[in-house]
């Protein structure tokens, strides 16, 4: 019995790689290191890498790792699993398919202007507060819900912790100081930037910490740009 239910295993991987290889022939999405493609289970889809991800910066595990700390917040899609294959060539990501309720905006090769960009940036300081950051934020890495237009992050491929309070503290006035720029007030931007600089070359990362909070919850509270 033992062996026939290993057999049974066995023959229902092979129907599921099947239909994973089917539909990788339609991608949703591809790009020099990974395609996009709909997964056997609906409302999921798989990113899969395409070489070797030894040669990577950053691994498909970090990527997994980033992207379910977003999600908790519910600003990335649910991941769903991420399975490992020998050599790491062929690695994926099995996540949420939004595209029913979210779509893409604006030229891919561009970057979010305006109240996007706010809201985006609004985003990336919660995922800073979080230990985060998010780069690579351009058009096609962000989608927006149809209905209304809250963004939705995709692609962690370019994700990492942030390892300190001086490092979260710079980050997060960063994505502030974009923020505002985006809302048309770029000067608040530039003097949060020479504040909080100032507080951490000075050695005071409590306080130049607690300024970029500050700011960043400024910029929380912009609803809409003039």
């Amino acid at each position: 019995m033992r062996y026939a239910g290993e057999l049974f295993r066995a023959f229902g991987e092979n129907l599921r790689e099947q239909k994973l290889a089917s539909n990788r022939t339609t991608p949703i999405g591809a790009g020099a290191n990974g395609v996009v493609y709909a997964s056997d289970i609906p409302g999921n889809l798989m990113k899969q890498t395409q070489r070797d991800e030894s040669i990577f910066e950053r691994s498909l595990e970090n990527e997994v790792n980033m992207q379910a700390i977003a999600a908790e917040l519910g600003i990335a899609p649910k991941v769903a699993g991420l399975e490992k294959f020998q050599g790491g060539i062929g690695n994926r990501i099995e996540m949420e398919d939004i595209r029913d309720n979210f779509e893409l905006r604006g030229d891919t090769n561009t970057f979010p202007t305006g109240m996007d960009a706010v809201r985006v940036n609004q985003q990336l300081g919660q995922l800073a507060l979080k230990g985060v950051r998010l780069e690579d934020r351009h058009n096609g890495n962000v989608m927006y819900n149809k209905m209304t237009g809250r963004p939705m992050q995709i692609d962690f491929g370019i994700a990492g912790k942030l390892n300190n309070d001086s490092e979260k503290a710079a980050y997060l006035t960063h994505v502030t100081a974009e923020g505002f720029s985006a809302a048309g007030i770029p000067e608040m931007g530039h003097i949060l930037r020479a504040t909080v600089m100032d507080y951490l070359e000075g050695g005071d990362v409590a306080e130049g910490l607690d300024i970029a909070k500050q700011g960043f919850s400024r910029l929380q509270k912009i609803k809409q740009v003039a």
